[in-house]
């Protein structure tokens, strides 16, 4: 059975952007009572990330699957290539709840764009989300192109054990773990995007009001449930007192004096992960915010200082509106002291100093490095999204989408002009010559 066309794709991706137009405000009820995202951040970071990646691959998805042919000159021969990219087959995707629409769709966009089908397991603790999806997907698209399966942890496990082609996962690394280590019986490959403790570092260079706001929105956007927040702050005690007053007011400024009645604040995703955010809250003196209510499942913004080295908060992914604040002396003590994980999805520095940001750099091994910004560079379909290490492997979004979700195939064609007999047994000292002699002509 051949691939759907790239005209047959495109119309796919269509169909996909036309959903969302059509259904936004439906999208954005189901988000709000999963997470009680407020609308500009479920249009803005989920919904219009997602038509803007429709529109880029669109637009070049013809190029970056058109053949590439090459020819070589060989001695007594000239080999032909023709290398083209082929869908994998038959695709799993498992989403997840604190994006629960655009973590579970976009890598859906870069399997259609490989031209594979996809199986999609939406999140089970975003259930608002699932159920819309499930609904909208499998009355738009026929199962053999698009079909969403909703269920709990033991459907996906039950899916993981099925003969896909390629799986892909977003999640936590303890569930990564297991969702690879299902596969690998069946030697079915993975695409993991998991997280990590993304470090942020602001210099003396790096302060100021804007940075300090931009961070503090990074943190504190869908009430810290997102996998490339910056984790933990690092401020120069130089500046740490100043940076803690403005991180007090950039807080107050966006969600006032009470967050919890603010309409542009979210809300913790499950009673656990409400109850682990509880507990980091008392692993440090609260500089800002610390209050908290089990009902509404809201946590403040909060700000920590002098927690005591060991503390699981200093150990663990955050991954909610808990903002550790750490002052340091040099960069280099800093980097060297082991207290930041190399292999995030992402490091973050605020500086004005190229030596800086360069040492920075070279000491991480995240897929990425972002200087004075946070999240944004996250939307960008020319920066292939993916973590190394701790963080996962393999990455998607834009072109990297297209390469992930399918492979190489060449075709290998020979056209002889002499044929050199001496490959063939039985060898001799004489042939060995020839071939080390000439080697890159023969070979």
């Amino acid at each position: 059975m051949g691939s759907p066309s790239i005209e047959g794709r495109k119309k796919q991706l269509l169909k996909l952007k036309t959903i969302f137009l059509e259904r936004e405000e439906a999208f954005i009820k189901a988000l709000y009572s999963d997470l009680g995202k407020p609308a500009f951040e479920s249009f803005s970071s989920e919904i219009a990330v997602l038509l803007n990646e429709i529109d880029y691959v669109c637009k070049h998805i013809a190029k970056w699957n058109r053949p590439v042919w090459s020819r070589h000159l060989k001695l007594g021969y000239v080999e032909a290539l023709k290398k083209k990219r082929r869908p994998y087959g038959s695709v799993l995707i498992i989403g997840s709840w604190n994006y629960p629409v655009q973590l579970t769709l976009m890598p859906a966009i870069s399997a259609i764009a490989g031209g594979n089908c996809c199986v999609i397991k939406p999140s089970e603790h975003a259930p608002a989300t699932a159920e819309l999806l499930k609904e909208i997907i499998n009355q738009a698209f026929p199962p053999e192109q698009l079909h969403v399966v909703t269920g709990d942890a033991q459907t996906a496990s039950l899916l993981t054990s099925a003969p896909f082609d390629l799986i892909f996962f977003t999640g936590s690394g303890q569930t990564g773990k297991a969702v690879a280590d299902q596969a690998a019986k069946q030697l079915t490959p993975v695409i993991l995007e998991l997280g990590g403790k993304n470090p942020c570092i602001i210099d003396e260079t790096g302060f100021s009001k804007a940075a300090v706001r931009e961070i503090v929105w990074g943190k504190f956007l869908n009430a810290g449930q997102t996998c490339i927040a910056p984790d933990t702050l690092f401020v120069p005690h130089s500046i740490y007192e100043k940076t803690l007053d403005e991180i007090s007011a950039s807080v107050s400024a966006f969600y006032g004096e009470k967050p919890q009645a603010s309409g542009d604040y979210g809300r913790i995703c499950t009673d656990a992960h409400f109850q682990k955010m509880v507990e980091f809250i008392g692993q440090g003196n609260v500089r800002h915010g610390g209050a908290y209510d089990r009902f509404d499942r809201f946590i403040a913004p909060t700000v920590l200082t002098d927690i005591k080295p060991g503390s699981p908060i200093l150990q663990e992914e955050i991954f909610g509106p808990v903002l550790p604040v750490i002052p340091y002396t040099d960069l280099k003590t800093l980097l060297s002291s082991g207290r930041l994980q190399r292999d995030t999805l992402t490091g973050y520095i605020f500086s004005k100093n190229k030596n800086q940001i360069q040492l920075f750099s070279e000491y991480m091994r995240s897929a990425t490095i972002s200087v004075n910004q946070v999240i944004h560079h996250a939307a960008s379909p020319h920066i292939a999204f993916g973590g190394v290490g701790r963080s996962g492997y393999g990455a998607y979004h834009g072109k990297a989408g297209f390469l992930a979700f399918s492979y190489e195939k060449t075709d290998y064609q020979t056209y002889y002009y002499l044929r050199f007999q001496g490959k063939f047994p039985p060898y001799s000292d004489r042939n060995m010559k020839a071939l080390k002699k000439l080697r890159k002509w023969l070979l």
